[in-house]
């Protein structure tokens, strides 16, 4: 019968240690100030009505309520590259402004492509990123809320290298859009991306 119980307590106790333990801590995470030209990435992020996508699970409620939705890999004027740190689903109306973007470009360029580098990043995501990344955020991202991607300014037609040319109307169309009133978008240069969050 001790036995029994001190099995029991060992599993219980195996369980409880791995529910607690995340790669992140969530209340140093929230503790962090964003910049001023940050915030207003993080407060379009809190108008879409999905909380902080904590992990896979959180992710996969949202997609079973239609509240995410899958991208595909190829789509007219872009390509997402193979995601280690991200998941390929966005709220619906960031994943129609991704193609819109796309298509855009792909007009003015007559027929040029872009890559997209980065989708949703959970909190998981972002500390496994952080680990090889210190450039990745310690605070919230608007990745972490399923409206935000990534898009490379030095790949275009699945081609690594500079394109001044192309570089000039990928960020032409992003002024576009972000003049409407549909996007908000920074330059990273350490990344080599152009980080767009989409606006309701």
């Amino acid at each position: 019968m001790k036995k029994y119980f001190a099995v029991t307590i060992f599993f219980t106790s195996l369980l409880f240690n791995a529910q607690k333990s995340h790669c992140y801590d969530l209340d140093k995470v929230l503790k962090v100030e964003p910049t001023p030209l940050y915030e207003k990435h993080l407060n379009a992020s809190k108008k879409f009505n999905i909380k902080i996508l904590k992990d896979a699970k959180t992710v996969k409620k949202y997609r079973e309520a239609g509240k995410l939705n899958a991208v595909n890999e190829l789509g007219k004027g872009y390509r997402i590259q193979k995601l280690e740190y991200s998941k390929a689903v966005l709220t619906p109306k960031a994943k129609t402004a991704l193609r819109e973007i796309a298509k855009t470009f792909s007009s003015k360029t007559k027929g040029s492509t872009l890559t997209y580098t980065s989708l949703t990043r959970t909190l998981e995501d972002q500390c496994r990123l952080r680990k090889v990344n210190r450039n990745a955020s310690s605070g919230l991202s608007s990745h972490n809320y399923g409206n935000a991607f990534d898009v490379s300014y030095v790949r275009f037609n699945d081609r690594l290298e500079r394109n001044e040319r192309l570089e000039k109307i990928l960020e032409k169309v992003l002024k576009e859009f972000e003049n409407a009133g549909k996007i908000y978008f920074i330059k990273e240069k350490m990344q080599s991306c152009y980080h767009v969050t989409v606006r309701t």
